[in-house]
């Protein structure tokens, strides 16, 4: 079963499930209890299916956030000259 992804570098291409399941995205606790899940008859494919899209999608959010250097840790909010200061009265 295939899915198309829109992150990452899964983007514009249809992707298994089983392929999203053991990417670099996925960490393997949840690989592990998504597949006892579903061999246990709790999920269905299209959950499993919505479920890993979702956790690639967020992790890549995560990442990009991360590497930003505008929102990164640590970036600080910058003045601009049109922006007013505190007026200084004598």
């Amino acid at each position: 079963t295939v899915v198309d992804v829109e992150v990452g570098e899964f983007r514009g291409h249809r992707v298994s499930v089983w392929d999203l399941l053991h990417s670099r995205y996925v960490p393997e606790e949840n690989r592990k209890e998504l597949l006892e899940l579903y061999q246990a008859g709790e999920l269905t494919l299209e959950q499993v299916k919505t479920v890993v899209s979702t956790i690639v999608a967020r992790t890549e959010a995560a990442e990009a956030e991360q590497t930003s250097p505008v929102s990164g840790p640590g970036a600080e909010p910058r003045g601009t000259e049109a922006e007013p200061g505190p007026l200084q009265e004598d």
